[in-house]
């Protein structure tokens, strides 16, 4: 019977959910923070993935879903200074075998990877019409600087997660304060933006031309993925010129699957960002959108 791989990592719940949730369809789910518990091989322009009693071969691989890789801990199995090379070694093989891939992918690290990046999101925002607050990516201080007589909010420019062997901070959306020293900006940019009012905020989840959107009303104005704060969700409509402007952003990115950030203020949508590889199941569990089978849809090629 033909599966479906679910690239991830042993963390990620979503998976759990949808493996646990379809039980009826054969799944085939690679954790690669537990690379050394499998063996994989690619030849001949197959690729063949084992673990105990389970093996998947390309010829029987339906479609691959590919979530939220992280590396295997080899602390204490490998030098530290060699830890990297392997982990390298061992993302190039999976993605490489996710990118050769012929059948259907949700989605292909190759078109995520620039998809994700604030720049060309932004590009893309204007080209498709979306009205977008006043923003500037930059690591000019001076420049910053003259926006400090204004409401500013800060984000990071890429995956804001800084890590060691102890601990993982995340680092989110923060007001500007306008006391601190700007000066090591010239090191590490950043992504400035002008706060901007807000009636409420939306989660646009597109999958394909199918859209799931969700209403979020949040205590916190900067940011509602703040811990402890509290949330408010339900569906709401899109309005259509609002949709027709996501299916060409999403046509652009040669993306199938998209979570749009959105604030409206007065009836007026501003684009904020879309999350290439976002979460969606707690959305599933707050009101009901059916995320989870629309994903499932599009791999089973329904």
């Amino acid at each position: 019977m033909d599966q479906i791989l679910i690239i991830t990592s042993s963390y990620d719940k979503t998976c759990d959910y949808l493996i646990k949730k379809y039980n009826n369809i054969e799944f085939f789910r690679f954790d690669l923070d537990y690379f050394s518990q499998y063996t994989v091989s690619f030849s001949f322009n197959e690729f063949l993935i084992s673990k105990g009693t389970q093996s998947l071969a390309e010829s029987n691989c339906l479609s691959i879903y590919y979530r939220k890789p992280s590396p295997e801990n080899l602390n204490g199995i490998i030098d530290n200074k060699y830890q990297s090379f392997a982990h390298k070694e061992a993302h190039s093989l999976i993605e490489g075998i996710v990118e050769a891939f012929n059948g259907k992918c949700l989605t292909k690290p190759s078109i995520m990877r620039p998809a994700s990046n604030k720049i060309l999101q932004a590009r893309f925002a204007n080209t498709v019409g979306f009205e977008l607050p006043e923003y500037l990516m930059t690591n000019d201080a001076d420049n910053i600087r003259k926006l400090h007589s204004q409401k500013t909010i800060v984000k990071p420019l890429s995956v804001g997660v800084i890590q060691d062997e102890k601990s993982k901070e995340f680092v989110q959306t923060n007001l500007l304060d306008k006391s601190i020293n700007l000066e090591s900006l010239k090191y590490s940019p950043a992504y400035f933006q002008l706060y901007q009012n807000k009636d409420y905020e939306c989660r646009a989840t597109f999958i394909g031309d199918k859209a799931y959107v969700v209403k979020i009303e949040s205590e916190n104005e900067i940011d509602w993925r703040k811990q402890d704060n509290k949330i408010t969700y339900s569906v709401c409509e899109m309005p259509d010129d609002v949709y027709r402007k996501c299916l060409l952003f999403m046509k652009l990115c040669n993306m199938q699957f998209g979570c749009f950030d959105f604030i409206i203020d007065k009836g007026f949508w501003y684009f904020l960002e879309m999350n290439v590889n976002g979460q969606w199941a707690w959305l599933e569990y707050e009101v009901g959108v059916d995320i989870s089978g629309g994903i499932i849809r599009y791999l089973c090629n329904e």
